[in-house]
């Protein structure tokens, strides 16, 4: 109702009336549902008067409104596609419709994958993605990294279409920096790249590598490849090396990363040796699944005959594994002289010596793994059979295999819960004394119960108590020495008091020991029978009671100060001494058959003493903890041990060890064992060689250590080792230097058997470093005066292959005497071409420790 004020004019009343009805209001449009508006089709039925409400009329009917021009027109955004994710940077970007347009380093991120160009056309209801100019991907679980020149993507269903691409798997990239997260990332090129699906690309004219870009030291060229499930492969394809086509590949797998497999022939061996002549090889490769697989295959050897070898690997969970290696060879043999030459009358010549078809083939086979079937009770053996030890020291292509004499074999089941450790085991051990058939020791155990407690404490006392016992099936047989069948049962409690004052230690030791055995022997003690013990079926029963005591005196120390280097040295002296007696067994232990230390118990009554120096360094000025920042807090400096020189000897008051020590002959007792592992027992005697074992490290990267037993009552040396080592930069140079006396047995009395051999090494860089890289080693015999190990290997890498080139030479008396010329070609992540192997590459095998 419109209220006329008293003194208006009708005039103002009028303009005030028409300015409140035409007046703008400014108000947001109000949206009924949130969906879109579903489009009509214009109709009879639907025009207005045709009985139809107003709001069903399409908004194009509906008359203009002028004031609605001015006015954005408001619409719901459509929800993107579920299970995609996307967001994007962009300079500038805009939008019709569902159709985003970026503009300007455009950055799109989605799933794990990121996307960059300078223009991106983004289809939000499809999520279709179409780019150009500078376009990039990198992610993915792949660490799939693609460069195109413009490119389009249906991003929900993992398709894409990229044009003069280049790309790699495996490589991450950080900027300007690739990380290489495969040892061998897989590298490609080609016109257009298709996408199929998530990691399923195929290359339309196109190249693939493991070198780097743009200029690969080697291509494979074709016109297809395909990419999938962690796979490439092609047909009718080229090998080019440095730009030059080499082959032609009718067809070609190879994995895309380092755990990817694919079952073939592996790259054939040609190589050549002065004893095994030509040799031409071939091995095929199989995946048997995801968790085992493996390499059967031959070599042929010109000069002697085929070598079958091969090997099968498994991984399991955890600590769970099998390995089994084999080798073979059967050899056409060799000729070799059977008689001397006959001497001739004067004036004819000699006549030639008698010959003989000699076979030194064989067969060696190796298998080693473990499997836990619950947490504390686990299966594992090492086993080996070596058929002929001529046929290791002739053929095996490792110098420290080859002249190994020893076999051995161990399988056994342990559980261990609570200190308490039952276990079963079975082994053989083989030990050859020369290359001659049946000279060897074979000692048997089938089987071996066996029941450990660790030391526990008794009650609230300070006294522990622990168990040792065995029940054991034994067998020992060597030349013109036959033990089967034998039957021990050993029992070895004991009990151990410690004890702590002052600085002081004591630990104080009893026990009993109870041994049983079903067999014995009677020694030869006037040599009748050459020093062999005869077999008797009479059982025998050892028993012992045993007392030690150990006291450590308080370490002396005195403190150094050398503040020219910045250090502080400490000097550490500790003293030892220890008492042992063992009693019960008496002469009887001459009776007792010889199997394992088990069996070398013998009365004692001997008091030791040991003095340990050690030198520890410790920096006087404190370092950052982190190195790249100076000012941040500052760690305590840890001591260094410099060196340690420890001395020790042992006195015997009881110089027969009760009866036990059979003069003349070479004796090997428990006691002499805890000192040295050099035989040096042959007559009475009150005092043990004294040993010396000095450690250096005083100097960066510098490590000696010199061992040392000396005899006083023979006036010589029962051992002199020295190891040294040094490494500056990419080298490492060094030497071992080894001197034995020891006593050996021939027949009924004792000799000395001597050995001195120097092994010095040198290394400069390493198989895959880059660049050059050079390994030589090689060991002389001071007694013999012959060199019998050479071999010198230098590689030189680039970026991904590599050419190697080696010399060895074996001396090994007169049973071999060979030269080996040694090459190799390698491309990386596709094998090599040629006769260098991990087991006759002169480089240390890093996974062994170091040589020094």
């Amino acid at each position: 109702m419109l209220t006329l004020v008293p003194g208006m004019r009708p005039r103002n009343l009028m303009v005030i009336t028409m300015l409140a009805l035409c007046h703008l209001f400014v108000g947001g449009q109000t949206l009924t549902n949130v969906a879109p508006p579903v489009p009509q089709i214009a109709s009879i039925e639907s025009a207005p008067g045709a009985g139809q409400p107003l709001a069903a009329v399409p908004a194009a009917q509906l008359p203009d409104d002028p004031g609605q021009e001015m006015l954005p027109v408001a619409e719901p955004e459509p929800m993107p596609p579920s299970g995609v994710p996307v967001h994007w940077e962009a300079r500038s970007q805009s939008r019709v419709g569902d159709a985003w347009t970026l503009d300007g380093e455009v950055v799109v991120y989605y799933r794990d994958y990121v996307l960059r160009a300078d223009r991106v056309v983004y289809h939000q209801s499809t999520s279709e993605l179409e780019a150009e100019g500078h376009l990039q991907v990198a992610g993915g679980p792949n660490d799939v990294y693609v460069e195109a020149s413009h490119g389009d993507m249906r991003i929900d269903m993992h398709t894409a279409r990229f044009y003069d691409v280049h790309g790699s798997l495996g490589v991450r990239r950080a900027g300007r920096v690739a990380v290489y997260s495969t040892a061998n990332p897989f590298l490609f090129s080609g016109r257009v790249l298709l996408q199929t699906g998530e990691g399923s690309y195929r290359v339309v004219d196109g190249s693939i590598t493991n070198c780097r870009l743009p200029r690969p030291d080697w291509q494979l060229i074709s016109r297809s490849i395909k990419m999938v499930n962690g796979t490439a492969s092609t047909s009718n394809s080229v090998f080019k090396f440095l730009g030059l086509p080499i082959f032609y590949l009718p067809y070609l797998r190879h994995p895309l990363d380092e755990t990817g497999r694919e079952s073939g022939l592996l790259v054939p061996v040609l190589s050549n040796s002065s004893i095994k002549g030509t040799i031409l090889g071939e091995q095929v490769y199989i995946v048997l699944n995801r968790s085992m697989d493996m390499v059967v295959g031959a070599e042929y050897y010109s000069k002697r005959g085929f070598a079958p070898n091969g090997d099968f690997r498994y991984k399991g969970p955890g600590l769970d594994h099998l390995a089994v290696r084999w080798n073979a060879l059967l050899d056409r043999g060799v000729e070799q002289s059977d008689v001397a030459p006959v001497a001739a009358p004067a004036g004819q010549l000699p006549s030639a010596a008698g010959m003989t078809l000699v076979n030194q083939g064989g067969v060696d086979i190796l298998a080693e793994g473990r499997k836990d079937l619950t947490p504390e009770t686990r299966l594992a053996g090492n086993v080996e059979f070596l058929s002929s030890f001529l046929y290791r020291l002739v053929f095996n292509d490792n110098y420290a295999l080859a002249v190994s004499s020893e076999v051995q074999s161990d399988v056994s089941l342990t559980h261990q819960h609570r200190g308490f450790i039952p276990s079963a085991a079975v082994s053989r051990f083989q030990t050859f004394a020369s290359s001659a058939s049946g000279d060897e020791a074979r000692i048997l155990h089938l089987p071996a119960l066996r029941f450990d407690m660790l030391d526990r404490p008794i009650g609230a006392s300070p006294l522990y108590l622990g168990m040792g016992s065995s029940v054991a099936f034994l067998g020992r047989s060597e030349p013109k020495f036959h033990a089967r069948n034998v039957g021990r049962v050993d029992f070895y409690p004991h009990i151990a008091l410690p004890l702590s004052a002052g600085g002081w230690s004591l630990l104080a030791e009893g026990a009993v020991r109870e041994t049983l055995y079903s067999g014995s022997q009677i020694p030869d003690l006037l040599g009748v029978n050459n020093g062999t013990p005869t077999i008797s079926h009479d059982p025998i029963v050892r028993s012992a009671f045993e007392a030690s005591v150990d006291v450590r005196a308080p370490a002396v120390e005195r403190d150094f100060s050398l503040g020219r280097w910045n250090r502080e040295l400490r000097h550490v002296i500790e003293p030892e001494i220890s008492y042992r007696y063992v009693g019960g067994i008496g002469s009887q232990a001459r009776n007792v058959l010889l199997i394992d230390t088990t069996d070398i118990a013998t009365n004692t009554n001997e008091a030791g003493f040991s003095l340990t120096q050690r030198l520890y360094s410790r920096p006087t000025v404190q370092k950052p903890c982190v190195a790249d920042d100076p000012a941040g807090p500052e760690c305590p400096a840890k001591p260094r041990e410099w060196a340690s020189w420890q001395i020790a000897q042992m006195l015997f008051i009881d110089p027969n060890f009760g009866g036990a020590l059979i003069p003349g002959r070479r004796n090997v007792f428990d006691s002499t064992l805890d000192m040295s592992g050099i035989a040096f027992l042959t007559a009475p005697r009150n005092l043990a060689p004294v040993t010396s074992r000095l450690r250096f490290e005083a100097i960066d990267n510098l490590r000696i250590e010199w061992d040392l037993d000396y005899d006083p009552k023979a006036g010589r040396l029962g051992s002199d080792n020295i190891f040294a080592g040094y490494s500056f930069g990419r080298t490492t140079f060094g030497l071992g230097h080894a001197l034995l006396n020891a006593i050996d047995e021939s027949g009924s009395a004792a000799s000395i058997i001597q050995s001195q051999q120097f092994q010095p090494f040198l290394s400069f860089g390493k198989p895959a470093g880059g660049g050059f890289n050079l390994a030589a080693n090689g060991g002389y015999d001071f007694v013999h005066g012959s060199l019998q190990y050479a071999g010198v290997q230098a590689i030189y890498n680039w970026n991904c292959c590599g050419l190697s080139f080696g010399y060895r030479r074996f001396q090994l008396g007169s049973v071999r005497d060979e030269t080996q010329y040694l090459y190799s070609f390698t491309l990386a992540n596709f094998g090599s071409v040629g006769d260098i192997r991990r087991s006759n590459s002169v480089f240390r095998d890093p996974s062994l420790p170091p040589a020094y």
